[in-house]
Parts: structure tokens; C-alpha cells; sequence
């Protein structure tokens, strides 16, 4: 009885709190001055409304703040937004991604999207109301069912209904079939002739993503097969001690590795040694940031790899990047690695080039895009790995549409690498590494310091077309007149100061949804330049004319998914090959970026 009555009473004190609760019907929409709202609608080409629709919204900095699914009406609202500028992705099966970048949210107001999806292409408008109680009755749902302004009652029933998430939401998949030329060791390319991969990206119970991507190349030739795999798991939510950072787990292993003198004579490019070793390597990273300050944005982290051919050799490599805003004046960057190239800095730059895709221009990872092998080369017949001590700073500002940029480095270079082709007999074998699956060979020039610096312009013609232009100057390398002399004792280059530029344009084609990425970069004559990879800005310089093509076709998977044509064009002019004499009739080439033809077709689901 005593159990009862307790039940009686606390049954009454919750329906007197409802009495006393006061109407909703008449919801005041006003927002405090430091605060605004997103909502909008989902509906196909037709106008029909789109339910199910998965909506993004990312941060200036790309970092997922809120997720929302639009309801049967094709409505979402995300409420209660920090004045800032966003960036919002919507996805949906059988359609093609919409995004929008740079929305602002305004104080005291709300920001209201058109977002039509279509099977070739889509589009978003944004209009700004100040919310009043008069608002229209559409709207008025939408911000009740916002956790923010959702009554009490209410609360007990979505606390159920999101105790059992789903283990695995909002996943897309990619498989990849490609052949032409092998990549790289710099790269991650598949290396071979053909090679297969695949992507995957998806949500775990609603509250973290993981992604992994592998590739498989067939060395056709010698050696075992190179296989590549890669993962990355960032949570979302934050817990006790705040927001877990994000890991990265890389495995490769890479075969048909060798030198000209382990085969017994002086052969060139590509004749490893049958039989030989496989390479492995595997790499564990973290990435985390804080926001010690408003205007201020800490990235920080560290990357451990460990590399195993004929003997072991393992780094440990920290990086920092430091982002103060300073409004109207633009965004203040500078940035530290030391060792490895950061790739989760990079990974986590904002594409100041457009967002056709809403997460890039290649919205759809390639396969194994993930998994890079470290830079590495051979020095006196040990494996060496590449070991780069960087400081950056940079400026940029969004003016309009356009995107200026600034940016210095200060490099200091251990082991450092060049490609080689041609005759090798003038080169010392025992730095020399030779593959079965390019054109070159990679050789160890060992340490140098360099400076340089790099100015750049985006220009954002409408939704379609960026185009962008850079100049600079930095450390590179000559050709050193003593070179047939000097060849075995590896001073056989001459650094000097050299004149870059560049010109990049973006376009996706409308109805067709060609996407097209095109490049030219320029350095003066008789000289090549290690390629610098930017942290504080997204433009950079490869020499040679590049162009990357991505064609989608009509779907004839008949689940949803679509089908994609690939075409990776690079150094089409064949320039950068620095040649140094011999003294026979054969000649050695120092090469900048070797060209390569490389296609493929993508299932993507």
C-alpha cells in the first residue's frame, strides 16, 4: 500500500507540473543575440519532399558539429547555433551529395535551405527571416522537435527510442578497378600494372565514423604483391574527459624491391632481384584538438611507423598546427612536423578551393587512399626513411568569392630523396633502391636545408568552376657541372633558389556531372624542386601538366548505387627530366615527377 500511495503522489506532482506548464502552440521563436538557427527541407527535382535524407553541418574548421535526418516532409533543423560560419553536407541514396559552403549564421535570425537533390547534379539556396511567433506553421514543428525546445514530456519517449542505436548507419561504399602505370613510393597509387581497391565509410552507433581503405597491386613481374590498408576511427561525441582523438592504423607491404647491385650488375630502372624481400610497414597515429580560446584552434598529434626490409627501422613523428582568427583581417596559421609528412593535417584542411562534393572534391575516397607507405631509400645498402623537420606560417582570407593565401617555410631535410632514370652504372648501387613497378629509381642525396615561400588566389566562379593561381620561390636542385666526376661520391646536384608557379582550375560540368581537376605547375629551366606539402593553405605546385577526371554513368546497379569513370593524367608533357652526363653514351636522368596514364571504374554504393 505504501508503494502505491508513493505512486499516487509522484503520478500528481508530474500532472501538476504539466498544468502549470505553459502552451506551446504559440512558440516564440526569438533567439538570444549570440545565437541563430539552421532548418530546411529536402525535395527531389519534382518538388516531392525527400524523407531519410542524411544532413551534415561541419564547422569553419571541418569538424562535424550536429547530424540531422530529414522526416517525412523532407524538414530538419539543426537550432541554437553559435554565430559562425558552417558548411553543410545532405546525402541520399540515389542521389547525387548536395553541399553549401561558408553559411552564415546571423544573430537573432534564421537561415533557411532550399536544398533540391538530383540524379546529375544539385543545388542549395539560403535565405535569412528574422523568427518571430508569426512564423509560418511549417516551421514551428520543426524547432519543437529540436532537443533545445522540445517539451519535458517529451523526453522520456526519445530517451527510448535512442537506447539501441543502430551498430552501423549511414554507410558508403566504394570499389575500384584500375590499370596503367604503377605510382610512386611517394604515393598511394596502387603499384602495379592493374590493381583493385576499396573504401568503405561508416557510422558506429551514432556516435563516432570509421573509415578503411585498402588497394591490391599485382607486380606482374617479381616479388610478391603490394597490399595496402588503411583505418581511421574519429568519435564524435564528447565523454568524461572530452572528446577522444582520432586513430589512424596503416598496414603495407610492398615487394619487387632491390639495386642494380643486388642483381649483379649494373641494370637499369625496374630490374630488382627476383626473389626479393618484401617491404612491410605499419603505423599507428593520433589527432586530437582543443579550443583554448574562441578565436583560437589547436590541432595537434603524433604518427609511429615501423618499416621492415632487410633490417628494421622505426620513427616516431609529432606535428602541430596553431589557427587564430582574426575576423575581417583573415585567419593566422602556423605549423610544426617533424619526421613524416602530417597527412592528418592535411586530411583535416579546409579546401579553400570549393566543395563541389561537401567533403571535397573527391567526395568518394580513392581506394587505398588511406594507406601511404613512408618516404624511404637506401644509404650505404640500409633502409632509410626520409625524416623532415618542418616550421610554416601562413595567412589566408575569404573576401567574397575569392581566397587569398600566404605562406613561408623554414625545411631541414635528412636522407633526402631524388628519382632517377636511365643509366645507373655512374651511381653508387649502395643508395640506390630500384622497384618493379615505375619507371624510376629512388635515391638517397642525403641532408639538406632549404627555405621558400608560396602566394596564391582562388577564384570561386559560381557553383561550378574555381579557378586558382599561385607563385613562389624555394630550395631546389641543378645539375652539378663536375656531375660524372662527383656521380659516386653523391654530389652530383647543386641546390639553388627557384622561381614556381602554378595555375589549377575545378570545374564540374552540369547535366553531364563531368568533374574536372586540371594543373600546370612551372619551374625554371634545368632544374627540379621537392615537391612541398603545404599545411597552413591548400594550393600547391606539381610541376608538369596534370589533369583528373571523374565521369559518372547512368546506374545500372539496381540498388541505388552508381558507377564512375576515373582518369589520372599526370606530367603529360614529360618535363622535369633533368639529365646528367655520363661519360657514355647512355644517360642518367634526374626525374621531377615521372609521367603515367592510370584509369579505372568505380562502383560506388
Amino acid at each position: 500500500m505504501a508503494s502505491v500511495f508513493a505512486g499516487l503522489q509522484f503520478g500528481t506532482l508530474v500532472a501538476g507540473l504539466f498544468l502549470l506548464q505553459p502552451p506551446v502552440q504559440a512558440l516564440d521563436l526569438s533567439l538570444p543575440s549570440s545565437s541563430g538557427n539552421l532548418v530546411g527541407s529536402i525535395v527531389d527535382s519534382a518538388g516531392v519532399p525527400q524523407r531519410g535524407a542524411s544532413v551534415q553541418l561541419f564547422n569553419k574548421y571541418q569538424q562535424l558539429v550536429a547530424t540531422a535526418s530529414s522526416d517525412v516532409d523532407g524538414r530538419f533543423a539543426f537550432t541554437s547555433l553559435p554565430v559562425d560560419l558552417y558548411s553543410l553536407h545532405a546525402t541520399l541514396s540515389s542521389f547525387l551529395p548536395a553541399a553549401k559552403d561558408r553559411i552564415a549564421i546571423k544573430a537573432g535570425s534564421s537561415s533557411v535551405l532550399q536544398i533540391h537533390l538530383a540524379t546529375l547534379f544539385s543545388s542549395i539556396q539560403v535565405n535569412y527571416i528574422i523568427p518571430t511567433s508569426a512564423m509560418a506553421d511549417d516551421w514551428k514543428w520543426v524547432l519543437r522537435s529540436s532537443p533545445a525546445t522540445r517539451p519535458i514530456g517529451r523526453l522520456l519517449e526519445e530517451s527510448r527510442s535512442a537506447a539501441k542505436p543502430r551498430v552501423f548507419t549511414e554507410t558508403h561504399t566504394t570499389l575500384s578497378l584500375s590499370g596503367g602505370d604503377g605510382g610512386t613510393s611517394d604515393t598511394a597509387a596502387s603499384l602495379g600494372d592493374w590493381g583493385t581497391g576499396f573504401s568503405i565509410s561508416t557510422t558506429v552507433l551514432g556516435k563516432s565514423e570509421l573509415k578503411v581503405s585498402g588497394s591490391y597491386g599485382d607486380m606482374s613481374t617479381v616479388g610478391p604483391p603490394s597490399v595496402m590498408i588503411g583505418a581511421i576511427y574519429s568519435p564524435h561525441e564528447e565523454g568524461y574527459f572530452g572528446r577522444p582523438p582520432e586513430v589512424t592504423v596503416m598496414m603495407s607491404q610492398v615487394g619487387g624491391l632491390g639495386s642494380p647491385l643486388a642483381a649483379g650488375q649494373n641494370a637499369p630502372t625496374g630490374a630488382a632481384l627476383p626473389g626479393s624481400p618484401a617491404l612491410r610497414a605499419m603505423s599507428v597515429g593520433v589527432y586530437e584538438t582543443a579550443d583554448p580560446l574562441d578565436n583560437v584552434h589547436l590541432e595537434y598529434g603524433a604518427l609511429a611507423e615501423s618499416v621492415d626490409y632487410l633490417q628494421n627501422n622505426s620513427r616516431i613523428s609529432p606535428f602541430a598546427r596553431l589557427t587564430v582568427d582574426t575576423g575581417r583581417i583573415g585567419q593566422w596559421l602556423a605549423s610544426y612536423s617533424d619526421g613524416s609528412q602530417p597527412d592528418a593535417l592535411f586530411r583535416h584542411s579546409k579546401d579553400a578551393n570549393g566543395d563541389f562534393d561537401g567533403r571535397g572534391f573527391r567526395d568518394v575516397a580513392p581506394a587505398g587512399s588511406l594507406a601511404k607507405l613512408p618516404q624511404f631509400s637506401r644509404q650505404n645498402g640500409r633502409l632509410e626513411m626520409q625524416r623532415t623537420r618542418n616550421l610554416e606560417i601562413g595567412w589566408n582570407k575569404v573576401s567574397g568569392s575569392r581566397t587569398y593565401a600566404f605562406s613561408a617555410f623554414s625545411e631541414d631535410v635528412s636522407h633526402g630523396r631524388v628519382n632517377l632514370a636511365g643509366d645507373l652504372s655512374p651511381i653508387r648501387s649502395e643508395d640506390l633502391l630500384t622497384d618493379s613497378y615505375s619507371s624510376t629509381s629512388t635515391y638517397n642525396i642525403g641532408r639538406y636545408s632549404r627555405r621558400g615561400y608560396l602566394a596564391s588566389a582562388v577564384q570561386k566562379a559560381g557553383d561550378h568552376l574555381d579557378v586558382s593561381i599561385a607563385y613562389g620561390r624555394m630550395g631546389g636542385f641543378s645539375a652539378s657541372p663536375n656531375s660524372v666526376a662527383s656521380a659516386q661520391s653523391r654530389s652530383f646536384v647543386d641546390q639553388t633558389t627557384v622561381n614556381i608557379a602554378a595555375v589549377q582550375i575545378r570545374a564540374l560540368v552540369p547535366v553531364l556531372g563531368t568533374k574536372v581537376e586540371s594543373e600546370y605547375g612551372w619551374v625554371d629551366s634545368g632544374t627540379i624542386v621537392p615537391q612541398h606539402l603545404y599545411t597552413t593553405q591548400n594550393s600547391r605546385v606539381s610541376p608538369g601538366f596534370n589533369v583528373y577526371l571523374r565521369q559518372p554513368l547512368p546506374s545500372m546497379l539496381g540498388f541505388g548505387g552508381r558507377i564512375e569513370l576515373t582518369a589520372d593524367l599526370r606530367n603529360l608533357l614529360a618535363q622535369g627530366y633533368l639529365p646528367i652526363a655520363s661519360g657514355t653514351d647512355c644517360r642518367t636522368l634526374i626525374v621531377q615527377a615521372p609521367r603515367s596514364i592510370r584509369g579505372g571504374l568505380n562502383f560506388i554504393f
